[in-house]
């Protein structure tokens, strides 16, 4: 059944169109990712979809009784505000108004946002949401939270109400891998339609049954997974490169007797001129279609960083401590962990950018070092773009290259002439966000901090900068939870507990999350023998296997080194009885759900929750259920892994 339809719309800005005659139909149960470079349209075709914007010609129309839910890309929270006000009153403008009215004394529970009246039922299902997030506080002040912690709130805030569609742009930005595997299993659980924009290619192949991309103003829709979309989209570059082929032969004859004079051309209609000069610019938009990053590299000797004893506190607060390492030339490492934990820090204490409070950092002598900060340096927004990259040179080298000027390198990375002159506030997110990549890589680095480089990225940009990344010689240290990202360059990892402590791991990401899950079985079996069971973890949750699209092309998948340690007789049982135990676990999960929803109705185990059972009560039971299900899913992905 149809939720909402999008028929022969278009919709443009002062630099041309968007998007045209695009069609688009959104049944129950549909799953779609939106995809498309930096600029294409999606956040735009998102705000058409909720009514924040008008389509400029077609129509769009919604079924009886449709509501959205919906999350930003940026979240945008006025002084004063607590989680609690943030969670009832809706966006910023009205939780402004909403807060004036607070301090003339209104209780926040009674100021609700237009639509919407907060119950009871809304009010559980946003303590519960707040809880797994780890959000406890909900009269904690916003202005103390972390961006990530924002990211949280606004999630929670988006999935409690129950809604027609949910809406979501960018929603795994600022979070951290274990959050965006949460997010993963709530979405696998939804019974509702969703349409998504999100650069994690991981994440976007968990989730979604159908793709709709945005390419050259036109939307195109593929069903299936975002690996069944790439499958199919090389399929038709296969198609139409041998039609290019075709075509270009066809243009260079055409081309030959353009160039043969007057009187030939005299021959020609002005119609046939037309085509013949169309086609020549559509093959000129084909090749500048993928960006190129590039730079060149200066020599880079034996020592890059060396830490010693290294250490941050804030307070009474340790973020890490006594840590102790070296990074050696060409290498390139990953960093993950939980937000919070100092992995930007970290950085930052690598760039000369912050202090330590224990140890020290000591940098080469042939180190040329750039950071790609995780969010924009403040720029001034009037400023042109080509006089920002003018700002930094006006020449500049790049391999192959004699010397570009600022004009002829930004078109090198796909800021043509024509949008040269545009303002800096006139750029999306992304475009903003390879600009400043752009000023990074022309300092011709031999070591890159990258802090968060994919946010704001489209796909196809991310590829650019992952390939550009694979063949770089100098040294890369990376934080990132784009899990394909760090799964395809780090060959070493830093992991970040939370707890003050940073262990190094040698290998893929994968390859760490198959000995995490490891680690967390045995724990669970030590458990299950009358032993401590404390080393179990939750990490795993919402993330059971490797997308198709990044396993195929991992070389030496540890999926596959595993399986000659073949299962025995009593471990095959066991595997085959854990999907049925986890199953019944997550059922009296949603029994709990619906409870503090609902206390009257709600069943737990086939017998019916009384008043008598109180929410501590209840969150107790649902806290142990989560840590049942991340010990048997843990187990469940050692055993599957050997099967």
């Amino acid at each position: 059944m149809s939720i909402l339809s999008v028929k022969d719309a278009g919709f443009s800005r002062k630099a041309g169109p968007l998007f045209e005659h695009a069609y688009l139909e959104i049944e129950v149960h549909d799953r779609i990712g939106l995809i498309g470079r930096n600029g294409a349209g999606k956040s735009s075709l998102l705000g058409l979809l909720i009514r924040e914007l008008v389509p400029d010609s077609g129509e769009i129309a919604w079924a009886r009784n449709f509501s959205y839910s919906y999350l930003s890309q940026n979240i945008e929270v006025p002084d004063g505000v607590t989680l609690r006000d943030f969670l009832y009153l809706g966006n910023a403008t009205e939780i402004s108004a909403a807060v004036e009215k607070k301090e003339r004394g209104a209780d926040p529970a009674n100021i609700t946002r237009s639509g919407d009246v907060p119950t009871i039922s809304l009010e559980n299902r946003y303590r519960a949401l707040c809880r797994e997030l780890g959000l406890s506080d909900v009269d904690a002040p916003l202005r103390h939270f972390s961006g990530g912690e924002k990211k949280k709130a606004a999630l929670a805030r988006t999935l409690a109400p129950y809604s027609s569609l949910l809406v979501l742009d960018e929603p795994t930005n600022h979070l951290d891998v274990q959050t965006i595997e949460w997010l993963e299993s709530k979405l696998a659980a939804k019974d509702r339609a969703f349409i998504l924009v999100t650069h994690d290619r991981w994440f976007l192949d968990s989730v979604v049954n159908s793709i709709v991309e945005i390419d050259r103003h036109t939307l195109h829709s593929y069903p299936g997974s975002y690996s069944k979309f790439l499958e199919r989209k090389a399929a038709d570059i296969a198609s139409l490169d041998r039609m290019e082929n075709k075509r270009l032969a066809n243009l260079k004859i055409e081309l030959e007797w353009l160039n043969r004079g007057a009187r030939a051309r005299a021959t020609k209609s002005e119609r046939r001129k037309k085509e013949i000069e169309k086609m020549r610019e559509s093959l000129l938009e084909e090749a500048r279609s993928k960006v190129v990053f590039a730079s060149n590299v200066a020599r880079l000797g034996k020592k890059v960083c060396v830490m010693r004893g290294l250490g941050l506190s804030y307070g009474a607060r340790r973020l890490f401590g006594d840590f102790s390492w070296e990074l050696g030339p060409g290498a390139k490492v990953g960093i993950v962990g939980p937000n919070g934990s100092g992995k930007t820090s970290l950085l930052r204490i690598i760039a000369g950018q912050l202090g330590p409070t224990e140890g020290s950092v000591e940098i080469g002598q042939t180190v040329r070092m750039s950071m790609f900060a995780q969010t924009n340096e403040a720029v001034d927004g009037e400023l042109g773009i080509l006089d920002f990259i003018r700002e930094h040179a006006e020449h500049f080298a790049l391999p192959g290259t004699s010397g570009l000027d600022a004009e002829s390198l930004l078109e090198r990375f796909d800021f043509p002439r024509t949008f040269q002159k545009q303002k800096l506030r006139s750029l999306s997110g992304g475009e903003m966000r390879r600009l400043m990549l752009v000023r990074v890589l022309v300092e011709s680095p031999n070591f890159l901090l990258l802090d968060e480089p994919t946010n704001d990225l489209d796909i196809e940009t991310i590829e650019s900068l992952e390939t550009y990344c694979a063949e770089f010689s100098g040294s890369i240290l990376m934080v990132s939870h784009d899990r394909l990202l760090v799964d395809r360059l780090a060959d070493e990892l830093l992991v970040f507990d939370g707890r003050g402590q940073i262990e190094r791991f040698h290998g893929s990401y994968f390859d760490w999350k198959l000995a995490d899950a490891e680690r967390a079985g045995a724990a669970s079996r030590a458990g299950e023998a009358g032993a401590p069971s404390s080393n179990a973890t939750s990490s795993n949750i919402g993330k059971r296997t490797m997308p198709a699209h990044a396993r195929d092309t991992a070389p030496g998948s540890p999926i596959q080194a595993s399986k000659s340690n073949k299962l025995s007789y009593k471990e095959k049982q066991e595997l085959a009885g854990l999907l049925e135990e986890i199953d019944a676990l997550e059922s009296e999960k949603r029994n709990l759900d619906t409870f503090f929803q609902d206390p009257s109705g709600a069943v737990s185990g086939g017998a019916p929750f009384t008043a008598s059972i109180d929410f501590v009560e209840a969150g107790r039971h649902y806290d142990e259920i989560d840590r049942l299900i991340a010990e048997k899913l843990a187990r469940w992905e050692e055993l599957a892994a050997r099967e």
